[in-house]
């Protein structure tokens, strides 16, 4: 007998959830009230966040928002051109997280997805990605905000000037997680820019509904360096042994005994879409009854094929 899933939290489908409080509407469909990600996919998905108790949403300063009496979801979209490059757009950006989550209820920031075009245009330090760390980092010191919340950082396939800022805060704190087979992000040596990355591996969301664990961008990271590239499949095999091991530590923080399977809702992004097959099989073999939607968009460094973040149930 298949096992039934838990999934409380969110859950993927064609179509949207009655009861959610906030949708998303993945690969490049529209039409549902939410969050729209216009990213291709073989196989466009919506993607719904239940809601408990009481449900709200509307304005934080330019943001839009969706929340019930335990979590929120925001999104803001700034222009490029208004703030002079994607420096000080996102410096911009992540101040204004901070100032409207302060005032929202929702004081905690446990997930942070950020989305702008042309990831990886620029040499040197001045690559786009870079100069979004720069930002991101700014923004976070001179607020003195040492959380760093799980985070997925994806180039969209487009030219725009818009950089796309969707966060979740709770009511309650939430805890952090490191990976032990990576470095934590703000240790990264020079080389990887001026600023370091500053966001965690997962994050632990604990609620009265249950327990989850929020899954930041996962790609063939080990340390700090980027494994096996030009070989799809051995970065998939790399990045689901990341996931188990940030898996293990979230099971001993929760006391839980739990694996991959129909607990898990997760994300892929792919650099070229001729991946797409590959890796819709290799989630539907490695994560049996897991909902799932591959994406095309650019991971953050260019050796890496493909990042999968996602949310697991306990």
């Amino acid at each position: 007998m298949a096992a039934k899933a838990n999934r409380w939290l969110v859950d993927m489908a064609e179509d949207a959830v009655p009861s959610a409080f906030a949708v998303w509407n993945l690969g490049q469909r529209v039409g549902h009230h939410g969050l729209d990600l216009p990213m291709p996919a073989l196989h466009a998905k919506t993607e719904s966040w239940f809601g408990s108790g009481r449900l709200r949403g509307g304005q934080l300063g330019a943001a839009r928002f969706w929340g019930d009496d335990e979590l929120m979801l925001a999104e803001l979209v700034l222009s490029e051109r208004d703030f002079g490059g994607i420096g000080t757009t996102t410096h911009e950006g992540f101040r204004r997280i901070l100032d409207y989550t302060q005032g929202s209820g929702f004081p905690y920031v446990a997930r942070i997805w950020s989305y702008f075009s042309r990831i990886n245009e620029g040499d040197g330090d001045r690559e786009r990605y870079r100069q979004f760390c720069v930002g991101r980092q700014l923004a976070w010191e001179r607020a003195q905000f040492e959380a760093d919340p799980a985070a997925t950082v994806i180039g969209l396939p487009d030219r725009s000037q818009q950089l796309r800022l969707v966060w979740m805060a709770s009511r309650s704190p939430v805890t952090m997680l490191d990976n032990p087979r990576q470095m934590t992000p703000r240790q990264y040596p020079p080389e990887y820019g001026p600023d370091p990355p500053r966001f965690s591996r997962g994050a632990l969301l604990r609620s009265p509904r249950g327990q989850a664990l929020l899954i930041s961008g996962t790609a063939s990271v080990v340390g700090h360096s980027s494994r096996h590239p030009d070989k799809l499949g051995e970065q998939l095999a790399e990045t689901k042994r990341n996931m188990e091991s940030l898996l293990a530590i979230g099971n001993a923080a929760t006391g839980k005994k739990s694996s991959f399977g129909v607990d898990t809702v997760l994300r892929a992004y792919v650099r070229d879409e001729s991946y797409f097959f590959e890796v819709e099989d290799f989630l539907r073999d490695q994560f049996p009854g897991a909902p799932f939607v591959v994406l095309l968009g650019d991971v953050c460094r260019r050796e890496l094929m493909c990042e999968i973040e996602g949310v697991h149930h306990y």
